[in-house]
């Protein structure tokens, strides 16, 4: 059983409802696994810290739950180009093709009583999000649907647009023609204003007559995909080079194509953007153990790209840090954890056996999450976590550690693509899955790790392996479920929904009412 739950009880939730519906505050949220694992069914639990003992049950275990996003609150200012104070506002979701919401602010009403539909059989999964912080009900989502067939993942899916509101439902379209790319901000206030499509840029709250802007014209090479985007400018492809788009206020935007000598191609990955520039590398589908790789530093004010660094391999993983770019590259022979300066190009390689893959998770200020899995393809696979600062320091080691999350930060930078400082993970990840491992959290911006609690072990399930996941944040809150895993099959009646303080050591507390 989960410690620290107080009280002396067993940790076995009761049939008995929640004993009171808190009135102010935010939820925490998670989504609880059963069945057999080849067709996962979820159901979706809140819980509050005043009221730790309450699971909130919204949705009961189905296989309907097929994605979630969460959107946030929090004050823009434009001025530093950041969000602070953030806070979650609502949960979206997806349960049987309808697109749903609950709220995560509490208010004296149970939550179950206020989700929201958009009444409709044909979502599938979230495609694009453009979450408005300033005003949270004007954050629209475009998803992917079934299409003609009714399948979702098949050649004819479509797209969506839903549009959050303060009404008692939430707004969907079937769109048609050509699909979003990606959300444009206002460079002047950082909210979403529009999508960027193949050829154009759709505003939403123009005039009719003024909110389509053209940025490809019949004559020239469609924009296929977006790799990346800021508040002010989006980096495209179109199949014959790599071009920056750049927002300025009312109707202007102009483009700066990057030349097809050095970015040609399709498949660019991006790495991440900071301040001054996109890092991406060439991710083409095609490319194998053997294929050259680059990566590009694309500058933002007056685009040019840079080629910083290149080599032979299938580049798996990447992740930028402060000051510098991580890649997991795997050759015929062996595979690398390359470490690039982003200024430079100087470069440190790690090399590994072929059955040894680590790859780096990063946060905003240099403190970073290297994951090791060793013995893979045999019997004896082993993990092992650091925490490793950008010179490739130890700060701390967890054998048996396990990512299971990076809490959701509590100020966004949007001149940079990471703002989250905190890693949630298990530390005694072994034979029995998660049986028994303790439950930690480390803030990068303080390198303190805090043994939240222990996580089911043999006391309670037995020899059996057991499964378990973690959220967390904005804010210090996070929650999570344990289940025991019993012939390829996560058992209902036997998971355990869960609460604890991001940074307060031994704060677990498990549900006793639902």
């Amino acid at each position: 059983m989960l410690t620290a739950c107080g009280g002396g009880d067993d940790g076995t939730a009761t049939t008995s409802p929640p004993l009171a519906n808190p009135t102010s505050g935010a939820y925490g949220w998670t989504l609880k696994a059963s069945g057999s694992t080849s067709s996962l069914k979820h159901g979706l639990s809140l819980v509050h810290p005043s009221l730790p003992d309450n699971e909130y049950v919204v949705e009961v275990a189905s296989e309907a739950i097929s994605d979630t996003r969460l959107v946030l609150r929090g004050t823009v200012n434009a001025g530093l180009r950041n969000a602070s104070d953030i806070r979650p506002h609502a949960l979206v979701y997806i349960f049987g093709g309808d697109v749903r919401s609950v709220p995560m602010q509490a208010n004296g009403s149970s939550p179950a009583s206020q989700v929201k539909r958009s009444n409709t059989n044909s979502a599938c999964r979230f495609v694009l999000t453009a979450n408005d912080h300033a005003v949270p009900d004007n954050s629209r989502f475009i998803v992917s649907t079934g299409g003609a067939d009714g399948i979702c993942g098949t050649s004819d899916d479509g797209r969506a647009e839903v549009r959050l509101s303060s009404s008692a439902t939430i707004g969907y379209s079937v769109l048609t023609g050509d699909h979003p790319l990606d959300v444009a901000r206002d460079p002047g206030t950082m909210a979403p204003r529009g999508w960027v499509y193949p050829r154009h840029v759709e505003l939403w709250n123009a005039a009719s007559s003024n909110n389509t802007i053209t940025t490809r014209t019949a004559g020239t090479p469609a924009i296929t995909r977006v790799v990346g985007s800021t508040f002010e400018s989006a980096l495209v492809e179109d199949g014959s080079q790599l071009s920056v788009l750049s927002f300025g206020s009312g109707n202007a935007v102009t483009e700066s194509p990057l030349g097809a000598t050095l970015t040609a191609g399709n498949g660019w990955q991006l790495i991440g953007f900071d301040a001054n520039a996109y890092y991406v590398y060439d991710g083409n589908p095609a490319n194998t153990f053997s294929s050259p790789w680059r990566v590009l530093r694309i500058t933002r004010a007056a685009p040019t790209a840079v080629q910083i660094a290149s080599g032979t391999g299938l580049i798996s993983v990447a992740s930028m840090g402060s000051n510098v770019l991580y890649l997991t590259v795997f050759t015929p022979d062996d595979n690398k954890l390359v470490r690039v300066n982003k200024a430079n190009g100087a470069r440190v390689e790690e090399t590994y056996p072929i059955t040894t893959k680590p790859t780096v998770q990063t946060s905003a200020n240099g403190r970073h999450q290297q994951w090791q899995v060793d013995g893979i393809g045999s019997a004896n696979v082993t993990h092992t976590l650091k925490i490793i600062d950008e010179n490739g320091l130890t700060l701390y080691t967890a054998a048996g550690g396990f990512p299971m999350g990076v809490a959701e930060a509590g100020i966004e930078n949007f001149n940079a693509s990471e703002s989250r400082t905190r890693f949630v993970f298990a530390q005694g990840f072994g034979t029995r899955a998660f049986s028994g491992a303790n439950l930690v959290s480390y803030d990068s911006l303080t390198d303190t790790a805090s043994v939240l609690g222990t996580l089911p072990g043999a006391a309670e399930y037995g020899n059996d392996y057991v499964f378990a996941n973690a959220s967390g944040g904005p804010g210090s809150f996070g929650v999570g479920f344990a289940t025991r895993s019993v012939g390829g099959s996560y058992e209902e009646q036997s998971a355990r929904v869960f609460s604890y303080d991001l940074g307060a050591a031994g704060s677990v507390k498990t549900t006793t009412r639902r």
